[in-house]
């Protein structure tokens, strides 16, 4: 197994950001939804290769040590359970993307298995993959935005795994050399919340009347953490909380976005209708199952995802 995403090796090359992987897909399920004329979207397995047949009904071939995921440094997720650990990497070769999933359950063997996305992917807000271990077994991951704890540790999405030998119950967090800002998002969420609460009884309640609130980035910068929103079409605005109010800037159109802002954006206490403002939602839920929010993405390649080189943006 890897070791955690400390270990990881930067590489600042590395095209296969996790993040990116929704905007594709959500652009196959959305396209029809844009405002803008768009080229046909490819499938959402494209670049997954080109199976045959017998590859997306049989169990792959076993896969080769130099392609397992304790061997590889990749983007991907770390996944966290009761009495198993997990990890799901994102491999790049002559083109095509293979995802490797190594599974360890304790006092077991370890089990790999090579995963597809799902056909359904996003469609209901949840990350889908399904395919099959070493050996033939069926297995099914699936990974929900949220706030998800286990072993005194809080992560950023749940995750849910089905083998033929049971099913298990975790939580997952982004690895690789650019993960999303999203994914310290269980941390920020009261910060976010007081922002939002606040706005309203100040001088930013006539910005709110701009429309929707929008999450564009949260970062800690030195002992305080900054909430970069937006309102509608106001142009951005940074907020911190000073004992324990909140306090608002407004940014300037000429500074630069900061890494990772608008992919993707965080909507509080809703989740948009599928294709709303051209983009495919991840919902975010709490450990209950009651919806926070929603992550959006950009799939008309109309906001951060299109300053990306074109190899990047697939």
């Amino acid at each position: 197994m890897t070791g955690r995403g400390g270990q990881l090796q930067d590489d600042d090359d590395m095209r296969l950001n996790f993040v990116r992987f929704a905007g594709l897909f959500g652009l196959v399920l959305m396209a029809s939804a844009c405002s803008q004329t768009l080229p046909p979207p490819p499938s959402p397995m494209a670049n997954f290769g080109a199976p045959t047949e017998s590859r997306i009904f049989a169990p792959t071939p076993s896969l080769a040590p130099d392609t397992r995921p304790d061997t590889e440094p990749t983007s991907g997720y770390e996944i966290d359970g009761a009495g198993f650990y997990g990890d799901l990497h994102f491999l790049e070769a002559d083109g095509a993307v293979r995802a490797v999933y190594a599974h360890a359950v304790e006092g077991d063997v370890t089990v790999y298995a090579e995963l597809r996305p799902d056909s359904q992917w996003l469609s209901d807000g949840v990350r889908r993959f399904e395919g099959y271990a070493e050996d033939g077994a069926a297995i099914t991951i699936e990974l929900e935005a949220g706030v998800c704890e286990v072993n005194d540790r809080q992560y950023g999405r749940f995750a849910h795994i089905e083998t033929e030998g049971g099913a298990y119950q975790g939580c997952a967090s982004e690895i690789g050399p650019q993960p999303s800002w999203s994914d310290e998002l269980p941390r920020y969420l009261p910060l976010i919340r007081t922002c939002l609460d606040q706005s309203q009884s100040s001088s930013m309640a006539f910005v709110r009347g701009a429309g929707r609130a929008q999450v564009l980035h949260v970062a800690a910068t030195g002992p305080d953490a900054v909430v970069r929103m937006r309102f509608g079409e106001s142009g951005r605005w940074d907020c911190t909380l000073e004992n324990g109010q909140a306090r608002w800037r407004v940014v300037s159109d000429d500074a630069p976005a900061r890494e990772g802002e608008g992919d993707p954006v965080f909507i509080l206490n809703v989740m948009p209708e599928a294709g709303e403002a051209c983009a495919v939602y991840e919902r975010v839920v709490d450990q209950t199952g009651e919806t926070l929010g929603a992550l959006g993405y950009d799939a008309c390649l109309s906001g951060p995802m299109a300053q990306l080189e074109p190899g990047l943006r697939f």
